[in-house]
């Protein structure tokens, strides 16, 4: 996968096909969330998220990683602070600190990957994450009902056919990432829709065994 191509485009394309919903969908829980000390931020793209999350944790130490050089460079220069460390690599072949990262970002990342792929995605990421990380995710999903679905997967299959032709887009169709996650004990806290259900942003976290149950009865 190669989105260098439309990393000067994806802003206005974003825009003008979505205009501020995405963003909305990242952010939702930023305010909410406890205060982490190490970040890490996969596949951020344009740096949309980051300027946000640097502002909220000013003291917190924050990684960016993405495989595209010239998203890098956009992301950078929307925030270019002592606390941000860029990282240019694949998730897949990047070998960071294990355990090293008490909150995990994924916004519209984890939906580029193929059901072979996804696994050792998560797996990576579960595998940096702290014994009680806390996991932001936003995304696409299909919706409920007929014709929320039928809506959702009309989209879904133009966005993938687009991205597939500009950035030999890896993943066909969305692949949802929910038994992954808590296979690699995470468990949803918190998730809210959008867009009539076409977007999704959860919150997840890890916890113990003794008190998983307690944290089931969160989730709403």
């Amino acid at each position: 996968m190669n989105f260098d191509r439309i990393a000067p485009f994806y802003r206005a394309m974003e825009f003008l096909t979505a205009g501020g919903k995405l963003q909305k969908c990242r952010t939702a829980f930023l305010d909410e969330i406890p205060i982490p000390q190490r970040v890490l931020i996969a596949g951020e793209g344009h740096g949309r998220f980051l300027p946000e999350c640097a502002a909220k944790f000013p003291d917190a130490r924050i990684t960016v990683l993405d495989s595209s050089g010239k998203m890098l460079d956009i992301a950078r220069r929307r925030t270019n602070s002592p606390q941000v460390e860029f990282v240019l690599a694949d998730i897949l072949d990047w070998d960071g600190p294990a355990g090293g990262y008490d909150l995990i970002v994924t916004n519209f990342f984890l939906d580029c990957f193929s059901a072979d792929t996804l696994p050792t995605v998560i797996s990576r990421l579960g595998d940096l994450a702290t014994p009680r990380a806390h996991w932001l995710l936003a995304d696409f999903q299909i919706a409920s009902g007929k014709m929320p679905a039928l809506r959702c997967r009309a989209i879904l299959a133009l966005l993938y056919a687009f991205f597939h032709f500009v950035c030999q887009l890896q993943a066909s169709k969305l692949v949802p990432p929910d038994g992954l996650l808590s296979g690699n004990g995470f468990i949803r806290h918190r998730i809210r829709e959008s867009d009539w259900g076409l977007l999704k942003s959860e919150w997840w976290h890890r916890t113990s065994r003794e008190i998983e149950s307690k944290c089931q009865g969160e989730v709403h």
